[in-house]
C-alpha cells in the first residue's frame, strides 16, 4: 500500500497529545511514508478519508467517548489509553495501553494500525461487541463453525521484562489476525483466551496458528479447539463450555498433569466414577479448624470421600486425577461445593457462623464462569461470601495463569476467602505471593508436623517462622495443618500461626458430628479421645 499521501493525525480529547509523544510520532512517521499533523479532536472531526489517527483517551466524558467511538468505526484507529477505558471502543483497530507506552509499543502498534489500513488484519473485538457481533452474524447465516484459542506463553516471554511480555502478546495477536479465516470475527475473551466464528470449517480445522512447537522462535504454545457448529446465539454457551472443556484436557495433557494413556483398571475406575456420581456413593468429612490463640471452632474443612460398594472407603488421592482425566472433576466439584454450602445452613440454623474452606482444582478454576457460578451458588443458598474459603494450589492458580487469576480476583472482591494451599512445597510460592489475589496461606503438613521433634534453632523451624513472618507483613491469614501432639501446637502458637487443623484436636467427622462439636461453646480445646486439655 502507498501511503504517500496518507496523514497520520495525533489528537487529544480532554487535553493536547503529550509533547513526548508527538516526538515519538514524527520519528516513526518518516518510515512509514505519513504526514504528521497533531491538535485536538473536536477540531479534526469528522476525519477526511485516508486519514489514520492517534487518539489519546484519559477522560470519563461519555459524550467524549461516543465522539471517539464514531471515529474508530469509520478510520483506521490507534487508541492509547488505560485499561479500564478499552471496553468503551470496541471496534478501535488498535489499542495501546498507556501504562506500556514506549517507542517500542508504539513503533509495534502503528506497524499493526498500517497492516490494518492494507486490509491485512480484522479487528480485535473486546468480549462484550464480539456477542453483540454474533448475535447480529447468526440472524443472518446459520452457516456458522466456533473455534476457541488459548495460548500459554513460554517460560522466556514471562520473565523480569515486561515490554517482552507485551511484545509476545501482541506478536501473537498479529499473527491469530493475519492468519484466521478471511471472514473470521475475532473476539478477546481474556488475555490469552480468543474466540472464532466463520463459515470456514476447512480452514479452522487445519492447523493454521503457528507456535512453539512449529518453530521454537514462537514465544507460545496455542492451543486450539475443534471447530464447533453453530446454529443460534441460544447454542453459544454451550459450544463455549464444550470448546473450554477440549482445551483443557489437552493444556492438562501437554503439562503433563494427564500426559499418559489410562491403563485397563484405571479405565475401569474411570467407569466406577460415573457409577458412583450416579448412585450417589461421594460423601464429605468435616475437620474442625481452631484460632490458635483463643482456642475456638473457627471454621472447617470439607474432605470428599468415595463409599465403594466394594472396596470400601476411596481416599481422594486415589481418584482425584482420574475425576480430571474422565472430565467428570467439575461435576464432583460443584457436587462438594453445594454439600459445603448446605452444612453452613445447617450450621447457620442452630446459630453456629464459622467458615466453610473446601478445595478447588485447576479444572474447576480454569473454567471461565467459574466465578459466576460460584457467586450464583452463594446467592440461591443464602451463604455470605465471606463464609466461604477456597483452597487452591499454586499449580491450579498458575497453571492457566489469565483465566485463573481472572476467577479469583472477582470472587476475592466479593469477599470469599482464598487461600494457597500446601504453601511452601512449590519452588516459586514466595515470588508469586504478591501476586496472587489470596487472603491467607495454609501451612504444609511437611513443615508442621515435625516442629516438635526439632530443637530451638533448626532448621526447620527457622523456615516456618519465616514464612509465617513474610505472610504476616503481607496481611495474610495462616493456617497450619497436621497439628498432630501438644509440641507441635505449643511451637506453631508461639510462632503466632492464626488457625490450627490437626488429628491431635479434631480428626475428620460427619456432618452431624461437625454440628454437635460446633455446638461445644467452651473456649478451651479439649482431646475427645483422651480428655487432655491443650494450652489455652
Amino acid at each position: 500500500m502507498d501511503n504517500t499521501n496518507t496523514m497520520l493525525l495525533a489528537l487529544g480529547t480532554d487535553a493536547p497529545v503529550p509533547e513526548f509523544l508527538t516526538d515519538w510520532l514524527r520519528q516513526e512517521a518518516p518510515h512509514l511514508n505519513l504526514s504528521l499533523r497533531s491538535g485536538m479532536l473536536d477540531a479534526f472531526v469528522p476525519i477526511p478519508d485516508g486519514h489514520m489517527v492517534v487518539i489519546t483517551v484519559p477522560h470519563g466524558d461519555p459524550a467524549q467517548r461516543d465522539r471517539v467511538q464514531e471515529v474508530t468505526v469509520h478510520t483506521p484507529t490507534l487508541l492509547i489509553g488505560f485499561s479500564d477505558e478499552r471496553p468503551f471502543y470496541p471496534d478501535a483497530c488498535v489499542w495501546i495501553d498507556a501504562d506500556h507506552l514506549t517507542p517500542h509499543t508504539l513503533r509495534h502498534g502503528l506497524s499493526e494500525l498500517e497492516a490494518c489500513v492494507a486490509g491485512q488484519l480484522r479487528p480485535l473485538l473486546a468480549r462484550q461487541n464480539w456477542m453483540l457481533q454474533c448475535r447480529s452474524l447468526l440472524e443472518r447465516t446459520k452457516d456458522l463453525h466456533l473455534q476457541l484459542i488459548s495460548c500459554r506463553w513460554r517460560p522466556a516471554a514471562s520473565g523480569d521484562s515486561a515490554e517482552i511480555r507485551l511484545d509476545t502478546q501482541q506478536s501473537f495477536e498479529h499473527q491469530l489476525r493475519a492468519c484466521a479465516p478471511a471472514d473470521a470475527l475475532i473476539g478477546k475473551l481474556l488475555d490469552d483466551q480468543f474466540v472464532i466464528v466463520s463459515q470456514d470449517q476447512h480452514h479452522l480445522s487445519k492447523k493454521w496458528l503457528k507456535s512453539h512447537e512449529d518453530d521454537n522462535s514462537f514465544l507460545w504454545t496455542s492451543f486450539l479447539s475443534a471447530p464447533v457448529a453453530l446454529h443460534s446465539y441460544d447454542d453459544l454457551g454451550e459450544a463455549l463450555q464444550h470448546c473450554v472443556r477440549e482445551i483443557e484436557r489437552s493444556r492438562m495433557m501437554y503439562s503433563r498433569i494427564g500426559a499418559r494413556s489410562l491403563t485397563p483398571d484405571e479405565s475401569l475406575v474411570v467407569k466406577d466414577l460415573i457409577r458412583a456420581l450416579r448412585n450417589q456413593e461421594f460423601y464429605l468429612e468435616f475437620q474442625p479448624q481452631f484460632d490458635s490463640h483463643t482456642g475456638c471452632m473457627v471454621g472447617a474443612e470439607a474432605l470428599l470421600r468415595w463409599l465403594h460398594p466394594e472396596l470400601g472407603i476411596v481416599p481422594p488421592t486415589a481418584f482425584i486425577r482420574d475425576a480430571e482425566m474422565a472430565g467428570l472433576i467439575r461435576t464432583l466439584g460443584n457436587w462438594a461445593l453445594r454439600e459445603t454450602l448446605a452444612t453452613w445452613k445447617l450450621l447457620s440454623d442452630r446459630d453456629i457462623s464459622i467458615r466453610m474452606a473446601v478445595n478447588v482444582s485447576f479444572p474447576e478454576v480454569a473454567d471461565p464462569d467459574y466465578a459466576d457460578k460460584v457467586l450464583d451458588l452463594l446467592e440461591e443458598m443464602g451463604v455470605p461470601a465471606a463464609s466461604l474459603e477456597l483452597e487452591l494450589t499454586e499449580t491450579a492458580m498458575m497453571l492457566d495463569a489469565s483465566v485463573s487469576l481472572h476467577n479469583l480476583n472477582r470472587l476475592k472482591l466479593a469477599g470469599v476467602h482464598i487461600v494457597l494451599d500446601d504453601f511452601g512445597t512449590g519452588f516459586s510460592s514466595l515470588s508469586h505471593l504478591n501476586d496472587l489475589p489470596i487472603t491467607g496461606i495454609k501451612l504444609d503438613r511437611a513443615f508442621v508436623t515435625p516442629l516438635s521433634r526439632e530443637d530451638e534453632d533448626s532448621a526447620q523451624r527457622h523456615i516456618v517462622a519465616t514464612m509465617l513472618d513474610l505472610s504476616k507483613r503481607l496481611k495474610l491469614e495462616t493456617t497450619a495443618e497436621g497439628i498432630e501432639d501438644q509440641a507441635c501446637l505449643e511451637v506453631i502458637h508461639a510462632l503466632g500461626c492464626d488457625r490450627i487443623q490437626g488429628y491431635f484436636y479434631a480428626e475428620p467427622m460427619s456432618v452431624n458430628s461437625l454440628i454437635d462439636r460446633a455446638c461445644v461453646q467452651e473456649t478451651v480445646l479439649v482431646d475427645y479421645a483422651s480428655g487432655q486439655q491443650s494450652l489455652f
